[in-house]
């Protein structure tokens, strides 16, 4: 009897490979390793992940998530909800693939080639159960944030991402450098406290994957980092590029990281107040483009980001959903069963919940006037 496979797929995105090539090869490789009839499911703008769960109920056997970061996120939102146990299989096709490298099916290089084992992985994968995570009501796996670092992740338009791939975000990124940090208010582990920072991101993976191999322990045991990140001179943003981006895990990073299970985060209609280092490149942008370019308004909502997507304003109302969904991963990363693999190890700066009051300042200590 033939298995049953549902791919997802968005046909108006842009991808490396054309849309006929990629399903045809598809098709291919899986019925080389065993009977399959395969459906195909294009998403459109007005899709949502409720109209997916009616089709997760046997004969199914498998999902294929072909995509990006956002298709990923909608499969997987989609099994969430139906409370599913059939396994996802990610066929990389975007930009990031943050989740499919930290899952292992995209080699940890930010030159790898996303497709160089995918084909493989998707009939010899085996099934592990992860983490999601619900923000405002929105399914993630990987990360949400706020502040100008996040909205890096957002401004680059697709058809940039299409053609330069991971390089279309340094442009993004340097940016954000002469602009105010924001001031925040976290609400978590009972405790409420204030802090001034360039990006707030809660995040279910360990890091963007690109730089070092992840645990899939990390993954799956029930707990979010909060990240508060504040850089200030030109060393703390080159080393917060090493970590995240080349899984750096050395004390430079311009950091402070809360393990949780839940917290809110709200924008306060506060600008931060900008080290010399960030007015200096404020002075440089106002050059460069012959003009003053006026600050972000001091509001009380920001932008929020979810895997490199705008999805809505804050206040951001994150809660852990532990091992909501089944995913496949690389025969090779499911061989050490996950209780056995050791968690994230603490990073400098890691605040035990009970600790935080000791380890974060309040307003008096970082400096949060109005920085005029």
């Amino acid at each position: 009897m033939p298995k049953h496979a549902l791919v997802i797929y968005n046909p108006a995105a842009k991808s490396q490979v054309q849309t006929e090539i990629w399903i045809g090869k598809l098709v291919e490789k899986l019925n080389q390793h065993d009977e399959y009839l395969v459906s195909f499911y294009p998403t459109t703008a007005e899709t949502g992940p409720e109209h997916l769960v009616p089709l997760f109920k046997p004969p199914l056997d498998l999902v294929i998530a072909a995509g990006g970061d956002g298709t990923v996120r909608f499969a997987l939102a989609a099994l969430a909800r139906a409370k599913s146990d059939i396994p996802c299989a990610i066929f990389p096709l975007g930009t990031g693939n943050v989740l499919a490298r930290n899952l292992g099916v995209v080699r940890e290089s930010i030159l790898a080639n996303p497709l160089e084992n995918a084909f493989d992985y998707i009939v010899h994968g085996r099934p592990v159960q992860i983490d999601m995570a619900m923000m405002n009501g929105e399914y993630f796996a990987g990360m949400a944030g706020v502040g100008p670092i996040s909205d890096a992740f957002m401004r680059p338009p697709r058809e940039l991402k299409t053609r330069f791939r991971l390089l279309a975000y340094v442009s993004a990124m340097i940016q954000t450098i002469a602009l105010p940090p924001r001031v925040f208010r976290i609400t978590t582990g009972g405790m409420t406290f204030k802090v001034q920072a360039s990006g707030i991101f809660l995040a279910n993976v360990e890091d963007l994957g690109m730089g070092k191999r992840s645990d899939l322990a990390n993954l799956s045991d029930g707990f979010l980092e909060l990240h508060i990140v504040d850089p200030i001179n030109f060393g703390d943003y080159i080393n917060l590029g090493f970590r995240f981006v080349a899984g750096s895990v050395d004390e430079k990073a311009p950091e402070c990281i809360l393990r949780c299970k839940e917290a809110v985060v709200e924008a306060l209609p506060r600008r931060g107040v900008r080290s010399e280092f960030q007015l200096l490149a404020k002075k440089a942008r106002n050059f460069l483009a012959g003009k003053k370019i006026p600050d972000p308004a001091r509001v009380s909502q920001a932008p929020v980001m979810i895997d490199g997507e705008e999805c809505g304003v804050t206040p951001m109302r994150v809660t852990i959903m532990p091992k909501a969904v089944t995913v496949l991963v690389p025969q090779q990363r499911a061989e050490v069963p996950i209780a056995e693999q050791p968690l994230r190890k603490p990073m400098p700066g890691l605040l035990e919940s009970m600790d935080v009051t000791h380890q974060l300042n309040y307003d008096e200590d970082f400096g949060l006037r109005d920085a005029g």
